[in-house]
C-alpha cells in the first residue's frame, strides 16, 4: 500500500508541475541482463556491466532532488540483481513510489516478502501470454503458482502488483486467456501496443483485424468490470492507429526521465537512443527549458508510437481524477 507520505509527496510533486515541467517519474535501468532468452528481444548480452549500488543510490537521489513522486526500475531482469532491496529501501526512505517491472521467474515467496518488506509498492509481471507463446519465454505456461504467490503476499504486506501484456500478433491468441485470468482471479491487468505500425499491405488486412478484434475486447471487459489500468480512450485510439498515423502525447523529457545503465539520459527508450547527457548533470531548467527537445523528438516519433508508458503517465497527468478514480479501484 502507498503510504500516506508517498501519496503527499506525489501530490504535492504534481502540484509542482502545474507551474512548470518536472520529472514526476524517473524510469532506471538498473540491469540489462536477463535469465530469459526470448526470440524477439533486444537483451541479448547478458554478460553486460551493471551500475554499482552506488551508482543506483545517487541516480535516486538525484531524481528525488529533481522533485520526482515515482521510480520505476527496468531491465533486463532487475530480480537478478542481489542489492535490489536496498535500492528499493533507498527509494522507499525518500518517499518515493517504488515500481518494478519483472517477468516473475525468479519472485520465489522468500523474494517477494523481500521486495515487499523494503519498500516497493508496485510489481508489473511481464507475460506474453497464459499459455505458451513461440519464441517467448514469459509465459505462465498454465501455472497460476506465481499468481497465488503474488496475492498471498499482496495480502500480507500490502503489495500491490498487475500483470501486463505487450499486445503482438504473437500473443494475441494469448490474451482472452489472461482477460479470464485477472477476472477469475481479480487481478489488475494492463497492455501495450507493440512498437509497430502494421505496414500498408493486402496480406495485413487479416493482422489488422485480429487485433482490432482484440482491442474490442478488451474495451468490453473493461466495461464489464475486469481490473484494466488502461485509460478506456488508449484502446480506442489504438484501434484508429491501425488505419492512419495518430499523433499521441508523450511526456518524455519533461515530465519523464528515462536512464540508461550507463547514467546516460535516454532520448526514448523505445527508439534505443541515448542522449550524451548524464542523468547527475541535469538540472530543473532541463525540463523548463526542454533541453532534451522532446518538441522536435514528438514530431519524429509521436505518429509512430503508440507506447502504452508513453501513452498512460501523459494520460493520467492530464486527467488526475482518472489516475485517482484507477488507484482506488485496484
Amino acid at each position: 500500500m502507498v503510504s500516506a507520505r508517498k501519496k503527499l509527496k506525489l501530490g504535492k510533486s504534481y502540484l509542482e508541475s502545474l507551474l512548470h515541467p518536472l520529472p514526476l517519474w524517473v524510469h532506471l535501468w538498473v540491469t540489462n541482463r536477463c535469465n530469459l532468452s526470448c526470440d524477439y528481444c533486444y537483451v541479448v548480452d547478458n554478460k553486460s556491466s551493471v551500475p554499482s549500488t552506488k551508482e543506483v543510490k545517487s541516480w535516486i537521489a538525484h531524481a528525488d532532488k529533481l522533485g520526482t513522486a515515482i521510480i520505476a526500475f527496468m531491465g533486463g531482469e532487475p530480480t537478478l540483481r542481489g542489492d535490489l532491496p536496498e535500492i528499493i529501501s533507498s527509494a522507499n526512505e525518500r518517499n518515493l513510489i517504488s515500481y518494478l517491472t519483472s517477468n516473475g521467474k525468479l519472485l520465489t515467496h522468500d523474494k517477494l516478502v523481500q521486495l515487499a518488506k523494503s519498500g516497493l509498492d508496485i510489481l508489473e509481471v511481464s507475460l506474453d501470454g497464459y499459455g505458451a507463446v513461440d519464441g517467448s519465454q514469459k509465459t505462465l505456461n498454465g501455472n497460476e503458482d506465481l499468481i497465488d504467490r503474488l496475492q498471498e503476499v499482496g495480502r500480507e504486506y500490502e503489495l500491490r502488483f498487475k500483470i501486463h501484456q505487450v499486445l503482438s500478433l504473437s500473443t494475441l491468441e494469448e490474451t482472452p486467456k489472461l482477460l479470464d485470468l485477472a477476472q477469475r482471479k481479480n487481478v489488475p491487468i494492463s497492455f501495450g501496443r507493440v512498437y509497430k505500425n502494421f505496414e500498408d499491405r493486402e496480406q495485413d488486412y487479416e493482422n489488422r483485424n485480429s487485433l482490432e478484434r482484440t482491442l474490442k475486447l478488451i474495451i468490453q471487459k473493461k466495461k464489464n468490470g475486469i481490473k484494466i489500468i488502461n485509460p478506456t480512450q488508449y484502446f480506442e485510439d489504438a484501434i484508429t492507429s491501425l488505419n492512419r498515423p495518430i499523433r499521441i502525447n508523450c511526456d518524455i523529457g519533461r515530465y519523464m526521465v528515462q536512464v540508461s545503465i550507463n547514467g546516460k539520459v535516454y532520448v526514448c527508450s523505445k527508439l534505443k537512443e541515448e542522449s550524451d547527457t548524464r542523468f547527475l548533470d541535469i538540472d530543473k531548467d532541463y525540463f523548463r527549458k526542454d533541453k532534451h527537445r522532446s518538441g522536435e523528438l514528438l514530431e519524429r516519433c509521436s505518429h509512430k508510437c503508440l507506447s502504452a508508458c508513453a501513452y498512460t503517465t501523459n494520460y493520467f497527468r492530464e486527467h488526475p481524477l482518472s489516475f485517482i478514480s484507477t488507484v482506488r479501484r485496484v
